[in-house]
């Protein structure tokens, strides 16, 4: 009984999924808590029933200092209102004693379930069938079966896109862009080493986008990820889906081929602008924010509505590696360089879609593996057969 009252209010306040309970404010879970020690007592007392929060007495001098101080304000207030206070030094609890529930919560900020909005599955791949290019294209598949933010797109270098000659995927390096190592020949021919500012500052001399200041339109944010190779401050991307770094790799080479190629070597970033006197700059974050909600348009997809934006991309691919593949939090971590493993937590929750789904895939897997002779019920309803005898 103290393992259900304690589960109760775990349950109330922090919310329950499966019983459809959103959490609640730490005051109402208190009050709650107590209405069912007082309904238990009641019963207890007048039906003989277990109880199930019973009160258990304690000492003033084991109570902690924030209940002994609780205590005391209100032992001084019935100074104001108690007719008989003079003989409150005579009752149980005027001589330290008192009677409290056996579970009684520590007050503290309710711990609230933290739900993410994914990009609705269902119209992902009518999504990036309508984007109007390749590099839209490329962006989303980056997104969606990547896992980045939009933001990092913004930072990757043309040379940062190579094959996995294991699996034929693309490779898609992500690299701080300020700390990142890279190598580069400089305008004396000598080679060099050193990090990405560094190397934007001598090739290019320009800084990176993250020291830009905030409204200047190249600006783009970054931030902080799990690297791979902490060494040169980098990670990879991992496809939730290799046949998609596969279609990425095919489409990457009719970019270059295309687009990149016929841009200048004015900078090192690998997406740009393709349209008017802009073409060969590099992109801007709010052009593919723009691109994308357009592109929703273009798809019949209501907008502002649940995941419909650049970052329901990435919370897609949360999702779906978490849910649908069910790899372990420690894998999704890694494939998502999240700092925390509590970020990649709230992928971790039971879809309906999902539980559906596999529902009709166990009851196949029974109907299929039941033997030849019962699998014929449908003549167990008809008369014909004749009488018994």
């Amino acid at each position: 009984m103290a393992l259900l009252v304690k589960q109760f209010y775990e349950a109330r306040r922090n919310g329950c999924l499966s019983l459809g309970w959103s959490p609640v404010k730490v005051t109402t879970a208190h009050n709650d808590l107590r209405h069912v020690t007082d309904f238990s007592s009641f019963c207890a007392t007048n039906f003989g029933h277990v109880e199930a929060n019973p009160a258990e007495e304690i000492l003033l001098s084991q109570l902690s200092g924030k209940e002994f101080n609780l205590w005391l304000a209100r032992a001084s207030a019935r100074k104001k209102w108690d007719l008989l206070f003079h003989a409150y030094g005579a009752t149980e609890e005027g001589r330290g004693k008192m009677r409290k529930p056996s579970f009684r919560p520590e007050r503290g900020k309710a711990q609230r379930t933290r739900s993410v909005k994914y990009f609705p599955p269902e119209h992902v791949l009518n999504f990036i069938a309508h984007a109007r290019s390749v590099r839209d294209r490329l962006c989303w598949l980056l997104l969606f079966f990547g896992g980045l933010r939009i933001s990092e797109l913004m930072h990757i270098f043309t040379r940062d896109i190579t094959v996995n000659t294991d699996d034929g995927t693309a490779r898609v390096v992500i690299a701080h862009p300020e700390d990142g190592r890279i190598d580069w020949v400089d305008a004396s021919g000598k080679r060099r080493n050193g990090n990405r500012a560094a190397f934007l500052l001598d090739k290019y001399n320009t800084i990176p986008r993250t020291q830009l200041p905030h409204r200047y339109p190249l600006h783009a944010g970054w931030k902080g990820m799990l690297m791979d190779d902490a060494r040169r401050a980098e990670s990879v991307v991992y496809w939730s889906d290799p046949s998609m770094g596969r279609l990425f790799l095919e489409l990457h080479k009719e970019y270059m081929r295309t687009v990149r190629l016929g841009v200048a070597d004015d900078h090192p970033y690998y997406f740009v602008a393709q349209r008017g006197d802009a073409f060969g700059e590099p992109l801007k974050l709010s052009g593919l924010t723009k691109q994308f909600y357009r592109c929703a348009d273009r798809a019949g997809l209501p907008t502002p509505s649940d995941g419909v934006n650049p970052h329901g991309g990435r919370h897609f691919y949360g999702y779906y590696t978490a849910t649908w593949l069910r790899l372990s939090k420690e894998r999704v971590q890694k494939m998502m360089h999240h700092a925390q493993l509590s970020s990649t937590e709230v992928y971790y929750t039971i879809d309906s879609a999902v539980l559906r789904t596999e529902l009709a895939q166990a009851h196949q897997r029974m109907t299929e593996s039941m033997p030849a002779f019962l699998q014929n019920k449908q003549h167990l309803l008809s008369d014909e057969g004749g009488e018994y005898e």
